[in-house]
């Protein structure tokens, strides 16, 4: 028998002869897979090829989608602007785990509850913040507040006394009640979130799953650190400058000066 010709691997995109041992050892040969409609051979290639660009320039290392960078060995190219949504076959694409690549399209595929007006109120600590949400809600509107939930969940709890074990908890209770205000079947018909979302995904998540206003109260950075020296514990003077050192801009956003 003649010996085998060399042939691309479907797995890492590299020449090879026979089976790739690479490939085998790190079990990263995956059976063949049903196409999806309207992907042909030429975008599967360029979908692999971008992986394996991704792969020599940072390794099996997922980027994260609303989480941080992580190893991964089920890397996937996707569209950045996904076809249901008006992007183009031929459009950009992604690179993530099919983790993260699930969570995105969940996310983007969740759809707004109708009826439900929410309004995204973001911004530096001693903004003002809750100012600004006193001023415009009405009695019958949900008020979904971080300071508040981990100031229910102490023993004599002060108001901006946050305790960092409680963090976790403070999240999973505030997500519950958007979880289920996704569901709909009740009569809350506007939701104020107060959440400072430094990061413009944080916003952008919020934009998406519940057609949220995002309103931005913004503040010079020298007077939230004086606020925070005088009304708050100490550890607001690391809060300010890390949500200063994390903003990222949108011009999406509504900016309100803060009060």
């Amino acid at each position: 028998m003649g010996r085998p010709m060399p042939h691309i691997c479907p797995g890492c995109r590299q020449r090879v002869t026979g089976q790739c041992a690479r490939c085998v050892t790190a079990k990263r040969v995956e059976p063949k897979r049903r196409t999806r409609a309207g992907y042909g051979r030429n975008e599967r290639r360029r979908r692999a090829d971008l992986v394996r660009v991704h792969v020599e320039q940072y390794g099996w290392v997922c980027p994260g989608w609303q989480r941080d960078a992580h190893p991964s060995t089920d890397l996937t190219a996707d569209h950045v602007n996904p076809r249901a949504a008006g992007g183009r076959i031929d459009g950009p694409l992604r690179v993530l785990c099919r983790s993260c690549n699930s969570a995105r399209q969940a996310e983007l595929d969740t759809p707004a509850v109708p009826g439900l007006a929410m309004t995204l109120v973001a911004g530096p600590p001693a903004a003002g913040k809750n100012f600004f949400v006193r001023a415009h809600a009405g009695p019958q509107d949900l008020v979904l507040d971080y300071d508040a939930i981990a100031t229910a969940l102490q023993v004599n709890g002060a108001m901006h006394g946050h305790v960092e074990a409680h963090k976790p908890f403070v999240c999973e209770a505030r997500d519950a009640v958007l979880d289920r205000l996704v569901l709909g079947n009740h009569d809350v018909r506007r939701v104020w979130v107060i959440n400072a979302a430094a990061k413009r995904a944080v916003r952008e998540s919020y934009r998406r799953r519940y057609g949220a206003r995002v309103v931005v109260v913004l503040a010079a950075e020298e007077v939230c650190l004086r606020r925070a020296m005088g009304e708050r514990p100490d550890q607001w003077r690391r809060y300010v400058r890390a949500w200063f050192d994390a903003y990222e801009p949108d011009d999406r956003d509504e900016i309100i000066k803060g009060a």
